[in-house]
């Protein structure tokens, strides 16, 4: 582990905010995240090396789903997930409405970028994991390097760039967002969903918030804060809307709280269940759409252009 400096300003002067192990996964290790006095960034400290976070990506890890028909999930989860991507589709269809070239940065096993090339567009992918990458290639015959975005092999500018819960897992945000605008057109979209440490439940969970995610969330940036990163790598700020994490988001939150009181988990697995239920999904709905319109949700997700060279 490394001790470092805020990524943002530069500065050494933070305070502890949170500390604790991997509540996910369940590995080994105590962490801590800190806020910078200065600008508010939020960040681990001191930081797992690239190498030492390795072990906490396993091929389970979630992201890493393998839900094409072929897994065990039931039918009902499919179709959540399917409209949970349709709806990441439509809001980039909503403001680029003619398909052209997409580059998604951390793809994951590449459902996002299967769903784009069958509305038309041209995409392609880099995945540090080689498990979720080759499923990719293999499974969904997309474009998909194995890597990290510098090590990406083209010399191809694209007219979007997404990152979907990406930035924050990268050990150098400003440095990833240059090279990104690297390979964005001038007045390229880029699309960033981030963990919102503003919102509700991050307030309401305190230390169990899942979007703490020690240690894979080495980095934690607030409405403002990740605007400012923005315009110092050269984009124009579009628009921040709310539109993922729902109740799922909330009840891992609670389901890590109860653990941790060491509650059996006979007494509280089945009240999770109901909890998760579809009538209670359709009850809350109103809830999490008031809260997505004050942006208040634990994922928001950012807008901006890449503005024209000078």
């Amino acid at each position: 582990m490394k001790t470092i400096s805020c990524n943002f300003c530069g500065q050494q002067n933070n305070k502890v905010i949170i500390q604790g192990p991997d509540l996910l996964l369940d590995l080994p290790g105590d962490f801590r995240l800190v806020k910078c006095s200065n600008c508010g960034l939020i960040y681990q400290n001191p930081q797992l090396s690239f190498e030492e976070l390795i072990k906490h990506y396993p091929d389970n890890y979630l992201p890493y789903r393998s839900d094409d028909g072929e897994s065990q999930q039931s039918v009902l989860s499919r179709i959540s997930q399917n409209h949970g991507l349709q709806r990441q589709c439509q809001r980039i269809i909503n403001k680029r409405p003619i398909p052209g070239s997409l580059l998604d940065v951390g793809c994951a096993t590449g459902f996002f970028l299967k769903a784009m090339s069958e509305k038309g567009w041209e995409v392609k992918g880099v995945e540090p994991s080689a498990y979720a990458s080759e499923y990719a290639r293999e499974k969904l015959g997309l474009n998909v390097q194995t890597g990290i975005l510098s090590d990406l092999d083209t010399h191809e500018k694209f007219d979007v760039i997404t990152l979907w819960d990406v930035l924050e897992h990268v050990h150098d945000p400003l440095t990833t967002l240059q090279e990104v605008r690297q390979l964005i057109k001038p007045n390229g979209l880029v699309v960033i969903s981030l963990p919102n440490p503003s919102g509700i439940e991050a307030r309401l969970f305190g230390n169990y918030w899942v979007g703490w995610e020690r240690p894979r969330h080495l980095f934690l940036f607030t409405p403002e804060l990740i605007q400012d990163y923005l315009e110092k790598t050269d984009f124009s700020f579009l628009t921040i809307e709310s539109f993922n994490g729902r109740l799922s988001l909330t009840l891992l939150s609670l389901e890590f709280w109860l653990r941790a009181k060491e509650m059996p988990e006979k007494r509280w697995r089945p009240i999770l269940k109901i909890l998760y239920s579809w009538p209670l999904r359709i009850a809350t709905w109103p809830l999490y759409k008031l809260l997505e319109l004050i942006n208040k949700t634990s994922v928001m997700t950012v807008f901006a252009e890449a503005k024209e060279s000078p």
